[in-house]
């Protein structure tokens, strides 16, 4: 969402993508973008929407406030097959330490911004594979505890059928993510593994047993960081649309 490219709406965008099929809210960009374009017609950016909205849910939904660098451009190029580059729930902590390495985020950045999944959901397709024969065991995963292990068969019969990120506390931005991790209740194996890797496991605890406070103020700072990744060629070449969902048909 750096340059707004999950915003545009075409045949093998990023939006018809498999990894994006569980994102929602197109339709709310749209209309703050034509409330926008009344006030400031032909200034603000999609991609700065979209982070500004991100931002202001989170708060919202009793997060924290962080300043976001506003003057992104709009990105012309969105394909399907790069919405798959996005870590997938497959991944080994080494893997996503360098995913986030490369785009100049650390492992605390990684812990932090991982908490995001106190709220919102994911299909159960997603984790299907952790409940009945997990890499060919004939049983569950041995990193989900037993009991949040059958609430999950049962509530995921179906691929097709959602279910909560963090079940404890939904709709809260609170640190209970990281609390669930240390009763190895992480819905997704790169969540849990976050608390059984030496290398992470340090700032689960951090994050657990501290104030919600603490969880608010370093997802803010690393936030800001990864709002600060932009793709120079996108800057240069990009644009602000008129709509979130098309690239102009005309130069501004």
């Amino acid at each position: 969402g750096c340059d707004g490219s999950i915003l545009l709406s075409h045949v093998g965008s990023e939006r018809t993508s498999k990894a994006s099929k569980t994102l929602r809210g197109f339709e709310v960009v749209d209309d703050i973008k034509k409330e926008v374009e009344k006030k400031c017609p032909k200034t603000v950016s999609c991609a700065d929407i979209l982070t500004a909205a991100s931002r202001d849910a989170t708060v919202i939904q009793g997060g924290p406030y962080w300043s976001i660098p506003y003057g992104r451009k709009d990105g012309k190029v969105s394909i399907d097959k790069e919405a798959e580059s996005v870590p997938t729930a497959h991944e080994n902590v080494t893997s996503l330490i360098e995913f986030y390495q490369s785009k100049g985020l650390n492992a605390l950045d990684l812990v932090a911004l991982s908490g995001a999944h106190t709220i919102g959901r994911t299909s159960c397709e997603t984790i299907q594979h952790r409940l009945y024969d997990y890499e060919g065991t004939g049983k569950p995963d041995s990193l989900l505890d037993e009991r949040y292990a059958n609430y999950l068969t049962r509530k995921c019969r179906w691929g097709s059928d959602y279910v909560e990120l963090e079940g404890m506390s939904p709709g809260k931005f609170n640190n209970q993510y990281y609390k669930n991790l240390q009763k190895k209740m992480g819905l997704l194996r790169t969540d849990q593994m976050l608390y059984a890797d030496s290398r992470t496991s340090p700032f689960v605890n951090a994050m657990a047993y501290a104030p919600d406070s603490v969880f608010h103020n370093q997802f803010a700072a690393s936030m800001t960081k990864f709002g600060n990744i932009l793709d120079p060629e996108v800057q240069e070449g990009g644009e602000v649309r008129a709509d979130c969902g098309y690239v102009n048909s005309y130069d501004y």
